[in-house]
């Protein structure tokens, strides 16, 4: 029997905040490790887990890869004593606003390590580890840093678990792509639609309808057989120490909101394009790691075939399945990751 709850979280060695949507102190960085490490690294994770889900895993990466590990979470889905996510905007936040807040957790980061004399020149390693929704605005910020030429904060090292965007539209040979089978197209609009409508309902409506949304489309989900991922999973929400209120776990539904609108716009597909991964990966190498119990992957093929392409050329970037995990491989099997991000950041 699975145990209630996962082991004591370690308590991070310093907590500092950073702006939101020009919103001071709306974010925050669980910090572990040592200043004067010669990496630092970024981690977030998706819906709808605050700094939680990364905090075990980032305190043994502080100490096995000699790491600066900064957690955050994605805008919102805070939900500190001071700062509460009923505190936050009731609309959600967009594309960009989760970008925003992304640069700026990575620029609080910076400025916390001393490695190098903190001259800019001789600075930390930047390791960028994303998970679910966390994916999209970590691979958007990573591209728009290498566009701009920012070198601070360009990630050198990526590490996404579970879910990946398309190849780089630059990409050369463009590996083909199968279509997705009736039953995974179905299963992909399903679960994003249940997530998406309660969301609108609690913004436009209440929230009393909203959970009556939530709560029945999830039903259907399960009894249909429709929910992407297994009892494994189920089984990480219910061992958390924090357990989400229902309110919260559809507030913190507003990326999917937000995806459906965007689609319906010219906005979708230059998203999309920024949500890829990074077009040199020579320069910016990428470790993609996902679970095998799952009823559908969240990765785009051409975009592992790329990655599994790269690591027969003898490549740094390369993807790895992880066997009895799921969606939350990181927590599921965290020695199997922990063991295989420490070699890829450390050149091992």
């Amino acid at each position: 029997m699975a145990p209630t709850t996962r082991p004591p979280l370690p308590a991070p060695h310093k907590v500092v905040t950073y702006p939101i949507a020009g919103e001071d102190d709306s974010g925050a960085l669980f910090l572990y490790g040592d200043p004067s490490s010669p990496r630092i690294a970024i981690l977030c994770a998706g819906y709808c887990d605050d700094h939680e889900a990364f905090q075990s895993f980032a305190s043994r990466l502080s100490k096995e890869a000699a790491c600066l590990a900064g957690v955050t979470c994605l805008p919102g889905y805070d939900d500190r004593e001071d700062r509460p996510y009923l505190a936050n905007k009731e609309a959600g936040y967009s594309f960009d606003e989760m970008v925003g807040s992304m640069r700026e957790a990575v620029k609080v980061l910076r400025k916390e390590s001393t490695f190098g004399g903190g001259d800019g020149v001789d600075r930390a390693k930047l390791i960028g580890i994303f998970h679910d929704w966390g994916v999209a605005p970590g691979t958007i910020y990573t591209n728009r840093s290498i566009e701009e030429g920012a070198e601070d904060l360009i990630p050198d090292n990526v590490v996404l678990f579970d879910v990946m965007g398309p190849p780089h539209p630059g990409t050369k040979d463009m590996p083909a792509d199968r279509k997705d089978t009736f039953y995974e197209k179905f299963v992909t609009i399903a679960y994003r639609a249940v997530f998406a409508c309660a969301f609108g309902v609690r913004r436009y409506f209440s929230k009393f309808l909203a959970k009556c949304v939530f709560l029945s489309g999830m039903i259907t989900l399960e009894v249909f057989h429709l929910s992407p991922t297994l009892k494994i999973d189920g089984e990480v929400f219910e061992q958390r120490h924090k357990k989400p209120t229902l309110d919260r776990f559809i507030y913190t539904a507003y990326p999917y909101y937000n995806m459906f609108g965007a689609m319906f716009s010219s906005r979708w597909k230059s998203a999309l394009g920024e949500m890829s991964l990074p077009m040199d990966l020579t320069r910016t190498p990428v470790l993609y790691m996902y679970g095998t119990e799952k009823r559908i992957n969240f990765h785009d093929r051409r975009a592992l075939a790329v990655l599994e392409r790269e690591q027969k050329g003898g490549k740094k970037s390369r993807a790895m399945a992880v066997e009895k995990a799921g969606h939350f491989l990181y927590i599921q099997q965290e020695d199997i990751c922990l063991e295989e991000v420490v070699k890829f950041i450390t050149d091992a």
